[in-house]
Parts: structure tokens; C-alpha cells; sequence
């Protein structure tokens, strides 16, 4: 945090856990409390975040905190937030040694949120934690001083990353970044980035009527966004690499689709030559050299897990465009999808899992395909369609771009399907989202 506040960490258990299995209501007799998220199913923990303790004069701080938590905490689908309303009794403070966890015990509540606000510089400091209310240890505990009104969110952020972290093993979802495209003046487009939750919104590019910067792609260090440019005449390859302007790179063809880096840094895309389009690996000239995808058919849309050596494209040589997998070293493709009109690949990191959008009915839904059993699994429903799934870096949340609410959003939902939430991304659409990986 680029601020006064210096963290002072309390008590910090979560490196104890064991993944131990997926918990619903109250917890077994354990030493510890633990969530498999990549695990089938999803069950709840049901969590309650106590009223604060604070001055008269910090209440308003400290229901803003307490407000910006909950609203982090509605993104992980494994956590019920219950009322504090609904357990009988009052806990005397924000310690173990003030609390009486029996009510919250026989409410089934799982995790109890405590916060303590105190006299200090700015808004005065406080102190953040976690208790499993079954062995009334603390899981998590966090404190801060002369907190500032903008240092909130952040606060929150960090707070809710460490608890996620604890419960599950992972804990990045809430700082890391999503590439996404908006509208800009006339009818151009740009690259923008957000973090899951909505905050830190910035535009990275500028073209506005100049072009249409399209289809964004995340380098695996999580330095550079490639993108493809749409100028009046032809498609350019264009490279963000933090501030300043993009690199732009004429390629020898019209159409340049879709570019993706690999995790040693090269970059595929689909580029049509000698009259059809396919998937071709760039030299240190960004110009085109092996050719990753060929033979029947348009080749296009690859994606890459972080190992580098398999890669997801899509093919239509069968008719209607499907989904194929194969290593990068060479060898033959195999198809993923059976049938239907299959598009948008994204890999998994650990290439487990490929997300990617079936038509259904004249609108797209968004599918997982399982690896290791060959099933493919319906994750999002509803009305709208959805589009240009994107997995997180843990390979357990999905980001796609929906019509559902009336104009192309972004949503968040998971590998099991749970419920998606739309990521505020001011006025306009947003679409053809890019999860990168977590910061170094």
C-alpha cells in the first residue's frame, strides 16, 4: 500500500491448514477449517461479520470497511454471509477471551469476522480477524494504522486475500487483473484492465476513433498485453508492456486474430497466408516462423497452459467450428468437442480444464471440458449470451462477457458453475475479457 499505514500482523494460522475436504455448516471435530475449491461440488461455510467496535466518531470508517468486506466476500461462492442479526447475544469485544462462540456455534456458523477500531492518526487504526469457531482460534488477523479514507478498499482487499488464502490455499483472486475491451470516442475501441471485484479501472490504451484494439491476451509474467488492432485498411499486432504507448507490428497479412503468449515469452496468432487462416508462432522480428496449427481448415483462437507444451485452438474442418487440443512440439490435433458450434478456448493453467462457449438455441453458454474424464460440464444458463470465458490463475474462477443484463458485461462464476456476479466497469460494454497471472 503506497501509504502512512504500517500492517502489523497479529496472528496468522492459515499456513497451518490442510486441505481436508469441502465443509458444509457447522465444522466436524478438526484442528483446522479448510475448503477444497477445485474439488467437485461446492458446499458453504456460513460466515458472520460482527458489528464493529469503535468510537462514535469512527463508525463511519467502520462500516465503510465492514461494508467493502462483504462486498469482497460475495465473490467466493463457498462463503454464506449470515446477519449478524441472526445470532442471539452480543459479543463483548473483538478478542477470543471477549467472545462467547457458543451462539455462533449452534447457529452452524463456521468463521466469525471481528474488527476493532482505536484512536490514531487519520481515521484512527484498526485490527482485522478471523476466528473457526469450532476451535475458537484466530485463522486470520491483520491490523493497520492511520488508515485513510482511500486505503479502505485496499484494506479490504488484502484482508479477504488472506482469509481466502487460509480457507482454500489460494488466495490471488483479489489482485490480480483482467484485460478487457470498452468503447471509446466514434466507433473505436480499447484495452482496459480491473481486478475481479471492479476496482482499479484503468485504461491502457487510446486509439479511440484511430482503430479498434480487440481480443487481449496477458503475457504469462503478467508484464505485457498483446492485442489486435483493427486500423481502416488492415489488422496490426499491437504489445502493451506497461506505460507509454504500444508497440504495433505489421504483419504480412490482413487478418491478424487472436494473439496469445506463450509462457517463455513468444506470442502465437492466427494470421491468413496463402489463403487461409493459421496459427502461426512469431520470431524475435514478431514476424511469422513455425506454423503451430495447419493443415484442413481455418485455424484460430489458440490458448496455451503454463507449462507451455499444450495448446487449445479452434478448427472447422468438420463443418462447423470445434475445439482441438495438441502439443506445441508438433504431432497431431485431437478434437475436444464431438459437435455442435464450439468456439473460444480458454486453457486451464494446470491444462486440465478448457472453458470455452457452445451455441445453444441461437446464444452461447459457456462449458468446461474435463480432461481426465472426458465430460463436459454447462456452466453458465440464463438469459443473454456468453462469451470469451477466461480462467483466473488458480483455474478455478472463470471470467466471460455476457448479454444478459441487456449490454455486454463482465461476469465472474467458477469451474462448478455457481451463480455469476457482474465486475463493475463504469458506463459502456465490456467484453473479450483476459485473466492474467498473479503479480510477481
Amino acid at each position: 500500500m503506497t501509504t502512512r499505514a504500517h500492517k502489523r500482523i497479529i496472528s496468522v494460522f492459515g499456513a497451518l491448514f490442510m486441505l481436508l475436504g469441502i465443509l458444509s455448516g457447522r465444522a466436524p471435530a478438526q484442528t483446522s477449517l479448510a475448503v477444497d475449491i477445485q474439488g467437485p461440488g461446492q458446499a458453504k461455510m456460513n460466515l458472520v461479520q460482527a458489528r464493529p467496535f469503535a468510537d462514535g466518531g469512527q463508525m463511519t470508517p467502520a462500516d465503510k470497511l465492514q461494508d467493502l468486506i462483504n462486498k469482497d466476500l460475495q465473490f467466493l461462492p463457498f462463503l454464506q454471509l449470515v446477519p449478524p442479526s441472526n445470532i442471539p447475544g452480543q459479543i463483548g469485544g473483538a478478542t477470543a477471551d471477549q467472545i462467547d462462540f457458543k451462539p455462533f456455534s449452534m447457529g452452524k456458523i463456521d468463521v466469525l469476522v471481528t474488527s476493532k477500531w482505536t484512536p490514531g492518526g487519520n481515521l484512527g487504526n484498526v485490527e482485522l480477524r478471523a476466528f473457526e469457531v469450532y476451535s475458537q482460534k484466530v485463522i486470520v488477523g491483520k491490523g493497520y494504522d492511520s488508515v485513510t479514507d482511500a486505503q479502505l478498499p485496499d484494506i479490504a482487499d488484502r484482508f479477504c486475500m488472506e482469509l481466502m488464502a487460509a480457507l482454500t490455499g489460494q488466495g490471488g483472486f483479489f489482485n490480480s487483473q483482467i484485460a478487457f475491451v470498452k468503447p471509446s470516442s466514434g466507433k473505436g475501441t480499447d484495452i482496459w484492465t480491473v481486478r475481479p471485484t471492479g476496482r482499479g479501472l484503468t485504461r491502457i490504451t487510446h486509439y479511440n476513433e484511430l482503430g479498434m484494439a480487440e481480443s487481449p491476451a496477458w503475457s504469462f509474467d503478467g508484464r505485457s498485453i498483446a492485442f489486435t488492432l483493427i486500423g481502416s485498411r488492415s489488422h496490426y499486432l499491437g504489445v502493451w508492456s506497461g506505460g507509454g504507448k504500444p508497440q504495433v507490428y505489421t504483419l504480412p497479412s490482413t487478418n491478424v486474430v487472436s494473439p496469445r503468449f506463450l509462457p517463455n515469452g513468444q506470442i502465437a496468432v492466427s494470421v491468413r497466408m496463402h489463403g487461409k487462416a493459421d496459427i502461426y508462432l512469431l520470431n524475435a522480428n514478431h514476424q511469422p516462423g513455425r506454423v503451430l496449427a495447419g493443415g484442413p481448415g481455418i485455424n484460430v483462437s489458440p490458448s496455451f497452459d503454463a507449462s507451455g507444451s499444450l495448446m487449445a485452438f479452434v478448427n472447422d474442418q468438420a463443418g462447423n467450428p470445434n475445439i482441438y487440443l495438441q502439443n506445441v512440439s508438433g504431432g497431431s490435433p485431437r478434437r475436444i468437442t464431438p459437435s455442435g458450434y464450439n468456439t473460444n478456448p480458454s486453457l486451464s493453467p494446470d491444462g486440465k480444464l478448457i472453458a470455452y462457449t457452445k451455441q445453444l438455441g441461437g446464444a452461447q453458454k459457456v462449458f468446461v471440458h474435463d480432461m481426465t474424464t472426458g465430460q463436459d460440464t454447462q456452466v453458465t444458463s440464463g438469459g443473454g449470451s456468453d462469451e470469451n470465458p477466461s480462467f483466473s490463475p488458480d483455474g478455478y474462477f472463470i471470467v466471460f462477457s455476457s448479454t444478459r443484463s441487456g449490454q455486454k458485461k463482465l461476469y465472474v462464476t467458477t469451474r462448478h458453475g455457481t451463480p455469476p456476479i457482474m465486475i463493475p466497469t463504469g458506463d459502456g460494454t465490456a467484453q473479450m475479457p483476459c485473466w492474467g497471472p498473479l503479480p510477481k
